[in-house]
């Protein structure tokens, strides 16, 4: 089983870095949209410490979103996502493999990003370790919550505006519990219940959401 995980990672890997604009256009866009608060903003270190960590998390969620669209297009194009469907391996297995690629090559790419973009923002180093923390407890949650939708809309030709009706509202709360956490540890207080909240989020992710993909998956090809 393991073993079949990591093919189907490795081969997501070699796609994916094939493909050098997948990775390269999440990642302009999200330090783009970072960079031109502070640039249309006063200079006001308060100003841009308060609304910065909102500001990251807002860029990372929009970044996320511009990923799902081309997650199972491909696949879908050529065929393999029929054979998967046909194969006698766990369609859940690769499923994981998927989204599992996608969020290293994106999520945590964001993230390791992420402190870099805070300078710009003149974050406390304090504040960057909590907003590290969360956009690494929550990119795998908008990750594995927006694959759903890439899988209900994969058979559309211009999905992307149904994929971000479908699945915005479900960013929502990671939004909410990820932002607070940045905010509250600037205001000096406990950030354990957020942080409780966004694992609680991602734990429930990792259980349910390969299981909705495959169901969307079926239904939608089907």
């Amino acid at each position: 089983m393991t073993n079949t995980f990591m093919l189907y990672a490795m081969r997501e890997w070699q796609l994916l870095f094939r493909n050098s604009s997948t990775l390269a256009q999440p990642l302009c866009f999200f330090v783009i949209i970072a960079l031109l608060f502070p640039l249309s903003l006063p200079a006001e270190n308060a100003l841009l410490q308060r609304i910065g960590g909102g500001v990251i998390w807002v860029s990372a969620v929009l970044a996320t979103l511009l990923s799902l669209e081309s997650m199972f297009k491909p696949d879908y194009h050529d065929g393999a996502l029929e054979q998967w469907l046909i194969q006698p391996r766990s369609l859940t297995l690769a499923v994981v493999a998927k989204v599992f690629s996608q969020w290293s090559a994106t999520g945590l790419i964001l993230t390791l990003f992420a402190p870099v973009l805070c300078l710009t923002f003149r974050i406390p180093v304090e504040q960057i370790w909590v907003l590290f923390v969360g956009l690494l407890l929550g990119t795998p949650s908008l990750t594995l919550i927006g694959a759903i939708g890439a899988a209900l809309t994969v058979t559309l030709h211009r999905g992307g505006v149904l994929l971000a009706i479908i699945i915005l509202p479900l960013y929502i709360p990671i939004l909410i519990f990820g932002a607070g956490m940045v905010t509250q540890s600037a205001q000096g207080a406990d950030i354990t219940g957020q942080i409780y909240a966004l694992a609680a989020i991602l734990t429930l992710a990792l259980t349910l959401a390969p299981f909705a993909i495959v169901g969307a998956l079926r239904a939608t090809i089907d």
